[in-house]
């Protein structure tokens, strides 16, 4: 069973690999160092039987400058920034990858995302996908493209909540 936990620096996150050079680097070496200095927010996957990390995903605010959005789908008639909530990583461990746990982190993250914007005001949640086969994960579950080269995707607030208050409903 996968239980999502804040970043907790005394489980072993030397072990976790996704097959991605980046990815693993940050998370070994700086998500420890952003956590202690308010940068970011990393949230584990545990696998509570191994007692391992199988996946993460780590949260900022983020702000889109005026000159940012023109010429994109949240461009028309921008005349001021827009708040946002950046989803600036997510892995899987090599082990999880396969089983459906990227989704479910995504949807936690999501989930908790949702959450806060009941107290926390942000127009669009961004992520950054590393490469096309991220970009097309994300596209899977309702992002939008939002540049030209398709790795900077967003999803409407709003968009958030309204399949967060369905999936309550059903």
């Amino acid at each position: 069973m996968i239980i999502f936990m804040p970043f907790e620096p005394l489980l072993d996150r030397s072990v976790f690999t996704c097959g991605k050079a980046s990815l693993d680097d940050w998370f070994h070496h700086y998500s420890g160092q952003q956590e202690k200095r308010s940068t970011a927010r990393t949230t584990f996957g545990v696998d509570e039987k191994e007692a391992r990390i199988a996946s993460f995903f780590s949260l900022v605010t983020y702000r889109l400058e005026v000159d940012q959005l023109v010429g994109t789908p949240l461009g028309a008639r921008v005349r001021y920034p827009m708040s946002a909530m950046l989803l600036a990583r997510l892995a899987v461990d090599q082990q999880y990858q396969g089983t459906g746990l990227g989704g479910l982190t995504l949807a936690h993250a999501l989930g908790r995302l949702a959450e806060a914007s009941v107290d926390i005001g942000f127009e669009v949640v961004l992520v950054d996908a590393i490469d096309d086969e991220a970009a097309g994960f994300y596209r899977r579950y309702g992002f939008q493209t939002l540049s030209d080269d398709g790795a900077r995707l967003f999803m409407r607030t709003d968009d958030l909540r309204a399949t967060f208050a369905e999936g309550e409903t059903s």
